[in-house]
C-alpha cells in the first residue's frame, strides 16, 4: 500500500523504534499489543511533560494521545486538552504497524467538552481526491460513533475506555 506523505506513522513491531509522520525516527519506550488495542509510550514532543502515550483502537479508527508527566496523565502544557484523538486508518505488514492520520481530530477536555477540529483539511483532501469517498464515509462514521459514545460516557475518556475501549464497536 502506498503511503501518503506526511500522514503515516510507522511503528516497528519487534524493535523499540518508529518513524513519525514527518519521516523522523523516534524511540519507543514501551509497546503493548492486545486484540483491539495498540499502546505505545515514547518521549514527549515538547517541554512540559515527560512522555507521550498513544492508544490506537483499529476497530474504532481512532488514536488517542495523552501527555504523561512522571507516570501520570497531565493536560497538554500549551493547549490544555486532556486527550487528543486522531481519526486514523490502521494496517500492518510483517515488520510495521502503520497508522495513517485521516485529517479529522477531536480534542477532549475530561468531563467538560470535546472539540472537533481540522474538518477543513479533511474537506480539502476530499476535494483534491487525496481521500476516496469510501474512506471519507468511514472517517465521518467513525467520528460520529466516537463522539456519540463519548457523550454516553459523560464526556470522560476514562469512562469511555472502560465501557467501549477494546470492545468492538456496534454498528
Amino acid at each position: 500500500m502506498a503511503l501518503r506523505p506526511g500522514r503515516v506513522q510507522q511503528i516497528h513491531k519487534r524493535e523499540n523504534r518508529g518513524v513519525d509522520r514527518s519521516s523522523e525516527p523516534f524511540r519507543i519506550e514501551k509497546l503493548t499489543r492486545r486484540p483491539g488495542l495498540v499502546t505505545l509510550l515514547r518521549p514527549a514532543f515538547e517541554p512540559g511533560y515527560t512522555d507521550h502515550m498513544r492508544e490506537i483502537y483499529p476497530q474504532w479508527g481512532i488514536g488517542v494521545s495523552t501527555c504523561i508527566d512522571s507516570g501520570k496523565p497531565v493536560k497538554h502544557p500549551r493547549l490544555r486538552f486532556d486527550h487528543y484523538v486522531d481519526l486514523v486508518k490502521v494496517w500492518e505488514d510483517h515488520d510495521f504497524i502503520y497508522v495513517e492520520d485521516m485529517y479529522v481530530d477531536v480534542l477532549l477536555y475530561e468531563r467538560a467538552y470535546y472539540h472537533v477540529i481540522d474538518l477543513e483539511e479533511f474537506g480539502e483532501a476530499l476535494a483534491q481526491r487525496e481521500v476516496s469517498t469510501a474512506e471519507a464515509k468511514r472517517v465521518l462514521e467513525n467520528t460520529q460513533h466516537f463522539v456519540d459514545a463519548m457523550k454516553r460516557s459523560r464526556l470522560s475518556y476514562v469512562v469511555w475506555k472502560q465501557k467501549y475501549g477494546i470492545q468492538h464497536r456496534l454498528q
